[in-house]
């Protein structure tokens, strides 16, 4: 999933605090912090407010990836098959648990074939009942990939539907209907049993429909890419109005959902208010200075660098510090003129300086430079070593570009998700990329643009790499190489999806198709991590750069903010409540 801070001089007891909750090699983080929110008894009722300075690019479930929408949307209103429980402390590690339906699934042919059974007595929100057909409706969704993009596409890659001689689905969507009847063999309904035929073994598949993806939508509420921000609940809260880019939205409780079909959602708020007008350092401010209505309220942002050093003695009790799951990356644009060319590439892994990012975005006590994609909490972790360690080399990125036969200075464009500390970050790869003989300029995109901008078509024609963030969807490297690297199932006329750089490569392709078919577990992980350090140093698809830990502050009343880090990384709001 994307992913949507202590200068060098930190306050002492929150740099002590940051430095025993460095990641492990394996399992969950530790981490330090808070251990489920302020302590006592849940009170339900009351406001609770989050606030943003990150906008929403996307609610609709089939759209939805970037962690905080996948987690929130799900605590809110989108329910799914299966889903990862909360947990009592931070850093914890969180049980798969049914959901929508009944168990986890029942897995037969080998894990080639799902079946789940949907609960009685979810609704939506109009209080029609949530059917078998709701599901499969939605998951068809993800096929329309001209129109609903964004979003994960595991339904595309484990389906048992043929595909065209470019990877691409024969079944094109329920818009089109071409193929409809080859998705209507691979997903069906008997009453309310649902059974998914899959192509190939999965035998963690009941994992990826903890996925909004995999998530129920009323084909009569559907208005393709219009659906965007019209959220339909059928959780226990739904929007009050609409939701506004920019501003956000107010959740009031949804009167259709049943407590009794629910055993992960306490759903303690009367009210929940996002406000996403806000900018990082204000929002920081104002939950540090914890008055008024800002005791009700959490953040899933960040703490910037300007707000860090007032964390330890200004939220006392009231800040959580975890691992992040996340790794920050940069995305070679294969369309380009300049990094259509290998050396080039390796030109620009060379001259990456990932101290500079390390600098800007807080020290090494929050930020670690890495040259790995998979996040070192995985079992798939290689650890694959810096070629030219965490400065850089210019004069071997040099003498790359030469390789390369192009005439310094090289002209490239750099796109990066604009925010305060990437500013600064990308100044300082700028320097170094400019000094091995680069041009570079730097574009700035509004978040709540950011990854739709990458994944249009138009954008390769642009720009000559990305910055992005990825954690995985679950603890696997299945998660990571096959999302991002797998051209079939990524890259269609409708874009990239989430190979931005539009890497194409039929032999890490069979690499992938090997990988899934390792029976033992720990074998698999080893190939996903072998896949992970090919993809890194033989075709430079993708330049590694940080893994960072986050810090999150909430106000006083606020109880039960535990951080999720199974769950993608942030404040879970299954047992959030607010004192009032």
């Amino acid at each position: 999933m994307k992913r949507t801070k202590v200068v060098a001089s930190v306050a002492t007891g929150l740099a002590l605090a940051l430095a025993v909750s460095a990641c492990g090699t394996g399992g969950t983080p530790s981490a330090t912090g808070t251990t489920g929110g302020n302590a006592g008894t849940p009170t339900a009722g009351g406001t609770l407010s989050i606030l943003s300075g990150t906008a929403t690019e996307h609610w609709d479930p089939q759209r939805v990836y970037v962690g905080v929408n996948i987690e929130s949307g799900n605590r809110l209103f989108t329910r799914t098959l299966t889903t990862f429980g909360p947990v009592a402390k931070d850093g914890d590690q969180a049980t798969l648990v049914a959901d929508a339906a009944t168990d986890v699934g029942t897995a037969s042919d080998g894990g080639k074939t799902w079946k789940f059974t949907i609960k009685d007595g979810i609704k939506w929100e109009d209080g029609k009942t949530v059917t078998c057909e709701d599901f499969a409706y939605g998951v068809s969704r993800t096929f329309a990939v001209d129109v609903i993009t964004g979003g994960p596409n595991y339904a595309i890659a484990f389906l048992d539907i043929p595909k065209n001689s470019d990877g691409s689905s024969k079944f094109a969507g329920p818009y089109k209907k071409t193929g409809q009847d080859l998705f209507d063999k691979a997903v069906t309904c008997s009453g309310s049993e649902l059974t998914f035929k899959l192509s190939q073994p999965v035998n963690d598949f009941n994992m990826a429909v903890t996925m909004t993806a995999f998530a129920a939508f009323r084909k009569d509420k559907d208005q393709g890419d219009k659906s965007n921000f019209a959220i339909f609940s059928n959780g226990p809260y739904k929007i009050d109005g609409n939701w506004t880019t920019n501003k956000g939205g107010t959740f009031v409780r949804n009167d259709q959902w049943d407590p009794a079909t629910d055993t992960i959602r306490k759903a303690y708020p009367d009210k929940i208010t996002w406000d996403e007008s806000l900018t990082q350092e204000t929002l920081y401010e104002r939950l540090i200075a914890n008055q008024g209505a800002d005791q009700n309220a959490i953040t899933f942002d960040q703490a910037p660098v300007t707000a860090l050093a007032n964390v330890a003695g200004g939220a006392e009790g009231r800040n959580s510090i975890v691992a992040s799951p996340y790794t920050r990356y940069l995305v070679p644009n294969f369309k380009s003129k300049v990094f259509s060319n290998d050396k080039a590439r390796e030109a620009l892994a060379l001259a990456a300086d990932r101290s500079a990012y390390v600098t800007a975005a807080g020290g090494a006590q929050v930020v670690q430079a890495t040259n790995s994609l998979i996040n070192p909490a995985l079992q798939a972790f290689p650890n694959t070593p810096m070629l030219a360690g965490d400065k850089g080399d210019p004069t071997k990125a040099k003498e790359a570009l030469q390789a390369a036969g192009l005439t310094a200075p090289v002209k490239i464009t750099v796109a990066y998700r604009k925010n305060d500390t990437l500013d600064k970050v990308f100044s300082g790869l700028k320097t170094a990329w400019d000094a091995a003989g680069f041009d570079t300029t730097l574009v700035g995109i509004p978040a709540e643009q950011y990854y739709s901008t990458l994944q249009s078509p138009d954008a390769a024609n642009k720009y000559d790499a990305y910055w992005a963030g990825w954690g995985a969807d679950w603890p696997s490297g299945s998660t990571v190489i096959p999302a991002l690297l797998d051209s079939r199932v990524n890259i269609s006329a409708g874009g990239p999806g989430q190979d931005y750089g539009y890497f194409s490569s039929d032999e890490f392709n069979a690499g992938i198709d090997k990988a899934y078919a390792i029976a033992d577990q720990a074998e698999r992980e080893k190939a996903w991590g072998a896949l992970d350090t090919e993809a890194v140093t033989k075709y430079f698809a993708i330049i590694p750069l940080i893994n960072d830990k986050y810090v999150f502050v909430h106000g006083s009343n606020v109880q039960g903010a535990v951080v999720n880090t199974t769950f993608t990384g942030y404040y879970d709001l299954a047992n959030v409540s607010v004192k009032h």
